[in-house]
């Protein structure tokens, strides 16, 4: 009998004329044999530099190759599976930001062997309104349920580090000017919504039926370290790219054509014979992944990196509060200030003050000048004291 393994391979071999010129360049390793299950660093070393100065067509495969890798399935014999399929992607699997920042077991003692074990309750992160407040809540999630998860490269930077708790990043900035995660690091963000009868799954959404009920998936944010920066102080200014940004949504959420079409900036949909190679490549056919899309990727802060134009991307659920005149509205949206690295770059910590920077969500190039109200109403200039938290607003929001 074939293995999984050998039918994985032998697809991706199938397909890989069709792939385009960067995968068939005999000098990209990006594309090469194995691509879906290599280790993280690997993967990211190899890919750099087609995410940096590939075409949007590029970045918007290697966004879609991305998301086949996170996505790799596992078996769920608890819950029976997303969409009761008997399996899940493994990112279920990973630490969320209560097992990161919340608990003092190790996570990775909850593995089984070396096997994954997917979890089984749902563990949402923040509550957007306490954000923009300028506060921070770990219980009583609004209704987006939004899950943050990471890999292990990430998982153990953090807490080898003493990034979780307020007084470790104190002790940190004490013998450090900036946070650098590592190359391979990969942060996750899904947004969930529960099922009910007045509020069933939509035709093709993917399910899964957690401790507390029945959710389906809405989307999932990517951000992958590709590399550090040549001065990884200067994350608030350098348009020189080191993480990549994509945000896959569920393609018939309200609003997301309009949005998608009219006021994000960085496309480029591939055909969809060319997304099924991807995902055949992966061992992810005929799931339902193929009713989910990127709604585009970001490197920088600016197009081209000329500080004139602001990348715009984000998701309609997750950043509804950056979409107007409604933000419960996507499809009339005629503005949407939404922008991955603007928005995380902002992440900082200042040691004299012992302050985290108030959360906002910019766009474009950011200054020194840049200001926002904390929540006692007084106002913050990054260039004030600030130390880059690389890009990382979990360790902001979830350290007590």
């Amino acid at each position: 009998m074939t293995s999984p393994a050998t039918l994985i391979l032998a697809v991706a071999c199938l397909v890989a004329p069709t792939l385009p010129a960067f995968a068939q360049d005999a000098d990209s390793k990006c594309a090469s044999e194995g691509w879906p299950t290599k280790p993280d660093a690997e993967f990211a070393a190899d890919c750099v530099d087609t995410a940096f100065n590939g075409s949007l067509e590029e970045r918007e495969r290697l966004a879609w190759m991305f998301f086949t890798r996170v996505n790799q399935l596992i078996a769920d014999p608890a819950k029976g599976g997303m969409s009761g399929k008997d399996r899940v992607p493994v990112w279920m699997a990973w630490p969320t930001d209560p097992d990161t920042f919340g608990s003092t077991r190790p996570f990775f003692e909850n593995y089984s062997g070396n096997a994954p074990v997917p979890r089984t309750v749902m563990k949402p992160s923040t509550e957007k309104k306490d954000l923009q407040s300028g506060s921070v809540a770990t219980a009583d999630p609004d209704g987006a349920n939004e899950e943050v998860t990471r890999n292990r490269i990430s998982y153990d930077y953090l807490t080898r580090s003493g990034l979780t708790t307020k007084l470790d990043v104190a002790a940190f900035f004490a013998d450090n000017d900036y946070v650098d995660m590592p190359v391979g690091s990969v942060e996750l963000k899904a947004s969930w919504l529960q099922v009910t009868e007045g509020s069933p799954a939509p035709d093709g959404a993917l399910t899964f039926k957690f401790d507390s009920g029945e959710y389906w998936w809405r989307g999932l944010h990517i951000m992958v370290k590709m590399q550090s920066l040549e001065n990884p102080g200067d994350v608030f200014y350098s348009e020189e790219p080191s993480w990549f940004w994509t945000t896959f949504e569920f393609n018939d959420n309200p609003g997301v054509a309009h949005v998608r079409d009219k006021l994000i900036t960085q496309r480029a949909p591939l055909p969809a014979a060319e997304i099924a190679a991807v995902l055949a490549a992966g061992g992810l056919e005929n799931f339902g992944f193929e009713n989910y899309a990127p709604n585009g990727t970001q490197i920088r802060f600016t197009v081209d990196g000329s500080g004139d134009t602001p990348v715009i991307l984000g998701h309609t659920d997750m950043e509804d509060f950056a979409g107007s005149p409604n933000t419960a509205q996507p499809q009339y949206w005629n503005r949407f200030e939404a922008s991955c690295h603007s928005c995380h770059a902002t992440a900082a910590y200042n040691p004299e003050t012992k302050a985290f920077f108030p959360f906002s969500v910019p766009t474009g190039a950011l200054h020194p000048g840049y200001n926002k109200s904390d929540k006692a109403g007084t106002v913050q200039y990054l260039g004030q004291g600030y130390k880059s938290l690389d890009f990382m607003w979990p360790i902001a929001f979830q350290s007590h």
